[in-house]
């Protein structure tokens, strides 16, 4: 029997009591979660997801059970509920919160119900008018003020609002190609991946093992100085240093970093990465932690390692783990990061598209570790053959029907996930080629090389006793 397809919801956000208002028109599938639809209003609205958020719909409240700590509210798990289940038809109405301090209050109405179009990507914003409030700004009273007060140099608070947003803040702006780009790229959603762990816990795998390296023995002289030279072992100590110096709260939504603290560690890394990006007329800049990719996964592998300790809205800590790691050898402390992501990081973080919802076929860490222990150090390596014969021998499959297109993909997934993460913990380096096309040039992954000490560090792992290899999913 040929699987129905969803309906798309035509539904109108409405930012509400903004005047004039602030609104965005987006379609989705019917038969998303709602949960799913929250990300949808966070990317569309522009908002930062850094607050707690639920729905009203019928009377009933809709969220994160955890969030409703002592079930005064009586929250129905969010995940666990489609939007077809709980909006029947067209003309329905119901009501979306962020911020339960701020009040940010939305209505959502489905203006029509339609067959999917061919070829379209959904979920997709179709129009929009005027920016986003900033955060914490003090909900819709306290917005006004702050328009008045930026817009007017008399005003007595002009300074003060102009320094605390440290930024231009124009009113009338939106951005839908942006918001586009986001909901194309968004996978789950931020808030999937958080109910949806990236990391494997102790409370599933036990706690993280401190393996002894006998650096001297174990690696050369040159070795050792690439392996103090890496960028990611110098992040890691940047990271962690922060976090021991600096009073670090994290937002309330996820206990991600927030975008103060973003700018002032990856400001201080060795390759600072762009937070900010003038395209034409435009400026993009990110709007959290997770649009940061070098921090947020330094943040994974430091949680995973078990070397910090976070909760949502609550101060970041160094457990004694990360104390330790200060004082570990370069070769440990990065053997240690690239353990954490062999055995405890899902590795579809690095690339989070609906294909891989159900993540990766069994056994391909494993494969991925055997077939790059079987290439030569330090010889150029045809990029595309490696990544063809890891997607065929792992059964790696992109569910679509043109297959020429899924194999493009899938080899953009093994350099995504495979590749550019390797390259960071210093296993390989890469090669690129430019290419033509219609007169356009683009980058592209042509060979790469294994490094000696990338080498030696997955041989260490490959010798790990069983019960530790039993950790590979």
């Amino acid at each position: 029997m040929t699987k129905k397809p969803s309906l798309i919801y035509q539904i109108k956000i409405t930012l509400d009591r903004t005047r004039p208002p602030i609104w965005r028109r987006v379609l989705v599938p019917n038969k998303i979660t709602l949960l799913k639809l929250h990300d949808i209003i966070q990317i569309s609205m522009g908002w930062e997801d850094a607050h707690l958020h639920a729905f009203n719909i019928g009377g009933e409240s809709y969220g994160n059970p955890v969030d409703d700590e002592y079930g005064l509210f009586g929250t129905i798990d969010e995940k666990r509920v489609k939007l077809n289940e709980v909006i029947p038809g067209e003309k329905s109405r119901f009501s979306y919160e962020y911020d339960f301090g701020d009040g940010w209050e939305h209505t959502l109405l489905v203006e029509k119900i339609f067959e999917p179009e061919e070829g379209v990507h959904y979920p997709v914003c179709i129009k929009g008018k005027r920016a986003c409030p900033p955060e914490d700004i003090g909900g819709v009273w306290g917005y006004e003020v702050f328009l008045d007060a930026i817009s007017n140099p008399d005003h007595p608070e002009h300074e003060e609002y102009l320094e605390w947003h440290g930024d231009e803040f124009d009113p009338e702006a939106f951005d839908i190609d942006q918001v586009n780009r986001s909901l194309a790229a968004m996978g789950r959603g931020a808030s999937a991946d958080n109910y949806n762990s990236e990391i494997w816990t102790p409370e599933v795998y036990g706690e993280f093992p401190i393996v002894f390296i006998d650096e001297e023995k174990q690696f050369t002289k040159d070795q050792i100085e690439a392996l103090e030279s890496l960028p990611l072992r110098r992040d890691m100590l940047t990271l962690l240093t922060y976090i021991k110096n600096n009073k670090v709260v994290g937002t309330q939504a996820t206990g991600n970093f927030p975008l103060k603290a973003v700018r002032e560690i990856t400001g201080q890394f060795v390759n600072p990465p762009v937070l900010e990006e003038q395209i034409g007329a435009h400026t993009y800049k990110v709007r959290s932690e997770i649009d940061v990719q070098p921090l947020y996964f330094l943040h994974l592998i430091a949680v995973g390692q078990g070397l910090i300790d976070i909760t949502p809205g609550r101060r970041w800590e160094i457990k004694p783990e990360g104390e330790a790691f200060f004082g570990m050898t370069a070769s440990s402390q990065v053997f240690h990061m690239l353990l954490t992501w062999w055995t405890r990081l899902n590795w579809t973080i690095e690339f989070p598209f609906s294909g891989f919802a159900y993540g990766l076929p069994p056994g391909f860490m494993d494969k991925t570790l055997e077939l790059l222990l079987k290439q030569p150090v330090m010889e150029d390596l045809d990029y595309e053959s490696f990544a063809r014969r890891l997607i065929q021998e792992t059964g790696l499959t992109w569910p679509i029907e043109d297959q020429s297109s899924a194999n493009q993909i899938l080899l953009g997934a093994v350099e995504n996930i495979v590749m550019h993460v390797m390259e960071r913990f210093g296993v390989v380096t890469l090669e690129n080629r430019t290419d033509k096309i219609e007169g356009f040039e683009f980058e592209t992954l042509h060979t790469f090389k294994v490094t000696s000490h990338g080498r030696r560090l997955l041989e260490i792992i490959l010798d790990l006793p069983s019960k530790r290899l039993s950790w590979f999913v």
